[in-house]
């Protein structure tokens, strides 16, 4: 998996959504035959309320907030179709194509595909529409840098953002988080940062609570 891609997933899961990876697109033609359009870096889906419980008996906390930068609203399904890039912010031409949108929102199953042509005209003229059900569906796109609005309604985010919000969720709820191992590469690598700097600012400390992480979500 690219090292951005799973930065983004690691942000957007920490933030409550269920996160896709690199998902294909693929075209079927006349005589069966196929090729390949596009890969969806990422598609997200949340649920209105969704977060980290961490339970305590019969009851429990919830950890950490959403971020502000997202624009989320716990008011209804939000979904994300996503371009992830090391550079500049820019959507790929598929991005821009009816067919990949539509398939798109096949995979998220919220809207019936006899209704998604408006959803998909909307999505493509101002980046953001509501399904027939009150989904809320967003194009967005994840980069190094803005060098210009990648196109009308497209919210962008920066990694440099994503790296210090995932970093400072990790330390404000260290004592909560420290023995946990995550499933992907980007959370395990900042987790593996997190205890070295402790280790090295306080040994004794870091030998006491910053060593194996044997239990798995």
């Amino acid at each position: 998996m690219d090292s951005a891609v799973a930065l983004v997933r690691s942000y957007l899961k920490i933030n409550g959504y269920f996160v896709i990876t690199d998902y294909p697109i693929v075209e079927v033609f006349d005589h069966n035959e196929v090729r390949s359009i596009t890969d969806l870096d990422i598609l997200a889906v949340r649920f209105p309320g969704a977060g980290r419980l961490v339970p305590h008996g019969n009851q429990g906390a919830m950890i950490g907030k959403v971020d502000p930068e997202l624009g989320a609203s716990d008011e209804h399904v939000e979904f994300i179709i996503g371009e992830v890039k090391q550079g500049a912010a820019r959507l790929n031409r598929g991005a821009h194509d009816p067919v990949v949108i539509r398939t798109a929102l096949a995979r998220f199953g919220s809207c019936p595909h006899e209704h998604t042509t408006p959803v998909v005209e909307k999505l493509l003229e101002t980046g953001h529409a509501r399904t027939p059900d009150g989904h809320h569906v967003r194009m967005m796109a994840f980069a190094s840098y803005i060098e210009k609005q990648p196109k009308h309604g497209v919210h962008v985010i920066t990694l440099g953002h994503m790296e210090h919000f995932v970093t400072t969720y990790l330390r404000q709820h260290w004592h909560t988080l420290h023995e946990t191992q995550f499933n992907d590469p980007a959370m395990n690598f900042l987790m593996m940062l997190e205890k070295t700097k402790r280790h090295s600012a306080n040994p004794q400390s870091a030998s006491k609570h910053g060593h194996g992480i044997a239990k798995k979500q």
